[in-house]
């Protein structure tokens, strides 16, 4: 894709009732988009993530069962980012991004935890520092980071998203 091209990325994966919990990533891979689904590159960690945490009972079911069961439990997920120009899919190539309006979502739905997906910190605070959300920063799920080259470190990594869902997921 070409620098100065503007991509738009995915409404948020909502619950019909509260949230209880907000996954937020950064912004769809080049992958996700041509798929149109969240974390549609196989090489994510994503699914496989929430199925050890007990999210979601299969990470290769259809797209919609996937977020069927996960919305089930509230959980919710989004990115940062509405609209961004990038080239490829890494988060370092993003450029002129476009906060999603999380701030309205947390106005209309209440409170939420957020539970960010690439410990995206920096970014948070620069969009929603006045947002008075619980916010836990947990490792990326992208296939990039070094702690899924392990199965010691892909357990670690998974023992946070554990944790951060544990009275979510019920696991």
């Amino acid at each position: 894709m070409a620098s100065g091209t503007t991509l738009q990325g995915f409404p948020p994966l909502l619950p019909a009732g509260p949230i209880a919990a907000l996954i937020l990533g950064s912004f769809p891979s080049v992958v996700s988009l041509r798929t149109g689904e969240y974390y549609g590159n196989p090489q994510n960690w994503f699914w496989r993530v929430l199925q050890a945490c007990g999210a979601i009972p299969d990470a290769d079911a259809p797209y919609d069962e996937r977020v069927s069961a996960l919305t089930s439990l509230g959980i919710a997920v989004w990115d940062l980012y509405a609209t961004v120009e990038r080239e490829g899919s890494g988060d370092d190539r993003i450029q002129n991004a476009r906060p999603n309006r999380i701030a309205d979502l947390y106005g209309e739905r209440g409170s939420f935890r957020v539970l960010l997906n690439g410990r995206r910190s920096r970014e948070w605070r620069r969009s929603f520092g006045d947002l008075s959300a619980e916010v836990i920063a947990l490792p990326s799920t992208s296939p990039r980071p070094l702690h899924w080259n392990t199965a010691a470190d892909r357990e670690a990594a998974i023992e946070e998203w554990r944790r951060a869902l544990a009275d979510v997921a019920g696991d």
